[in-house]
């Protein structure tokens, strides 16, 4: 990384000893420390610049936005408009315009909306000083799912989804939760991962059944995955399987992959033996939030792929199998979020098998089995399947046999799906069979199972699926908030250290003493509302050299600065500039940039 660039970014209220150190601000300005937990930050700024320090100062207001066009969806509002502002507020409501929202990208998704209730929309362009343009204004209306005739559905809108007797959620470690989506995730499916090496899938327990006819079935998923750099998979596994992950795929798996990079998308239709995609139609780079519709349709003829309504991608890929678990799984940076708003066969009828509720699995490994006693039977089960995914270090060709010990009772454990290859760094599926005599819990309400083996093996996830009976309806959601919210942050800082003609320094090199530089660039994530900027500070050393506010016409959102600096009086060596930045609530926690330099001789 540039040492003249951004080296970290973290928290700006510090914790010392249990004391809290912040920044308040004065009558005249000038920011002053105090050490007391009561003292919030400050949530407005007035302009200071040092002797020798030149700062910006505002223009004129921006330019409004151009051309806003308001599509209708279920539940939803999508928006877009032309501009080059580094930042917009959106306003929307019904009777006022009491909702709004920070971003900055010219593109945008409303959630949570009534269907056909008409919303009033404005969009104000925002500058770096939080100066507003004159509103773009238009209205739109919600509107219900199309009307389709699936064979089975779900459209995650319940206040507990997903429902348990229909979904299970696989996830390597602890990594990813399924919750509803609450105020602005608007009555959807939230996938949350915390773990970038985990991808959260979920798997239907209703099976996808090809139809006997030309057209053999399609799997439908409306989401707003995959956001930038990440990845949108609909797999259909005939076996027993809760998650696929690595290549190749199991035998005759059938795989729809959406990939986003680089401001690109590409579509496949993956399959083991590696068949070819024919791309028909460019899908467009996606902007992160907004949802779209994918259809992955089988048929005697090949596979075709559905974007939004259009054919775009086909493949000679025919189904050898009549019924297949299906699975959709997302992949993206860690603290990623992923809002699914309907799933949706169009197959031939089935059904989901009796829901049982399960406890919670916990693997060991070891070479022997471990004792069991003081458990108690499950009540109205009368057995159960345990499906596993087990990785390893092992540079054998071949799968060795394994076995598990569950209360005492030994099962053996088999493989999942024919021709999975058993490869070090892959995870590999496994079934067990397990009796009632095995599905016995201790204190913790958990089902012990050891792996009995000498290899280093873990198992990256434990989904277990009981028969028998369950008398009353399935328990609401425990984990009913997502593993990262919708908590506003500020814009992310960037800052270069320029010569006094305002170009780059060579990476390693010095400053001359004089004058120099420093461009500081304010910016958001694609897709992700901002909390409100009441503007920041800048210190050299520790030294404060300048104060700029970013809310004189509301919240500032973002925007590029430069500052003219003075070296004459800095010692030869590293320096470090620190950029504090404050937003206009209380609420919202002060953030600190830090940008190394050197002066020279």
């Amino acid at each position: 990384m540039d040492r003249r660039r951004i080296a970290l970014i973290a928290a700006g209220v510090v914790l010392f000893g249990g004391v809290i150190t912040v920044l308040r601000t004065t009558g005249t300005g000038d920011p002053v420390t105090a050490t007391s937990v009561s003292v919030p930050p400050p949530t407005s700024l007035e302009p200071y610049a040092a002797e020798g320090v030149l700062v910006p100062t505002p223009g004129t207001p921006p330019e409004q936005p151009r051309g806003l066009t308001v599509s209708s969806g279920p539940r939803r509002l999508q928006l877009r408009w032309a501009g080059d502002a580094p930042g917009y507020e959106v306003r929307w409501g019904t009777d006022q315009l009491d909702r709004s929202r920070l971003i900055t990208q010219p593109v945008t998704q409303i959630d949570g909306l009534e269907n056909e209730r008409t919303y009033v929309i404005e969009v104000y362009a925002v500058d770096a000083f939080g100066q507003r343009s004159a509103p773009a204004k238009s209205s739109g209306t919600p509107h219900g799912f199309p009307s389709a005739d699936y064979t089975s559905q779900d459209r995650f809108d319940q206040p507990d989804a997903p429902d348990p007797t229909r979904w299970r959620l696989a996830s390597r470690g602890n990594c990813a939760r399924a919750t509803p989506g609450q105020d602005e995730d608007g009555r959807r499916l939230v996938l949350s991962s915390n773990c970038a090496a985990s991808l959260p899938t979920l798997r239907s327990r209703t099976p996808f059944v090809l139809r006997d006819a030309d057209d053999l079935g399609r799997f439908v998923v409306e989401t707003d995955a995959p956001g930038g750099d990440g990845e949108l998979m609909l797999d259909l596994v005939p076996g027993p399987v809760s998650l696929v992950s690595g290549d190749p795929l199991p035998t005759d798996a059938v795989r729809l992959r959406v990939e986003t990079g680089a401001g690109k998308t590409s579509v496949q239709v993956v399959v083991p033996a590696g068949t070819p995609t024919t791309v028909v139609r460019e899908v467009p780079a996606l902007e992160p939030g907004i949802s779209h519709r994918w259809e992955l349709v089988l048929r005697r003829d090949g596979a075709r792929v559905v974007f939004d309504g259009d054919v775009v991608a086909t493949s000679p890929v025919v189904p050898g199998w009549r019924e297949a678990t299906a699975l959709v799984s997302v992949a993206g940076p860690a603290g990623q979020r992923a809002a699914v708003s309907l799933i949706a066969f169009d197959a031939a009828e089935a059904a989901a098998p009796p829901w049982v509720p399960a406890p919670k699995v916990d693997v060991a490994v070891s070479v022997e089995a471990t004792s069991a006693w003081a458990l108690e039977a499950l009540p109205g089960v009368t057995g159960g399947q345990l499906r596993m995914a087990l990785l390893h270090t092992d540079p054998s060709p071949e799968a060795p046999s394994f076995s598990v010990s569950v209360a005492g009772v030994t099962v053996p454990l088999r493989p999942a799906l024919p021709g999975v290859p058993w490869r070090s760094g892959v995870a590999y599926p496994v079934v067990a069979d397990l009796p009632v005599e095995a599905l016995r819990v201790g204190n913790s309400g958990h089902l012990d199972v050891t792996l009995m083996t000498g290899l280093r093996v873990q198992a990256t996830h434990a989904d277990l699926e009981l028969t028998g009976s369950f008398p009353g309806p399935p328990p609401r959601n425990p984990d009913n908030a997502p593993l990262n919210g919708l908590e506003r942050e500020l814009a992310r800082a960037n800052g270069t250290v320029l010569d006094a003609s305002g170009q780059a320094v060579p990476n390693g090199a010095a400053v001359q003493r004089g004058r120099m530089v420093f461009d500081l660039v304010l910016e958001g994530r694609p897709g992700v509302a901002l909390a409100g900027l009441a503007g920041f500070s800048v210190r050299v050393d520790d030294d404060r050299v300048a104060v700029v506010p970013t809310a004189s016409g509301g919240p500032g959102i973002a925007g590029r600065y430069r500052f003219a600096l003075n070296t004459g009086g800095m010692s030869a060596g590293p320096h470090m500039i620190e950029v504090r930045m404050f937003g206009t609530s209380g609420e919202t926690r002060p953030t600190s940039a830090y940008i190394p330099f050197l002066v020279g001789r």
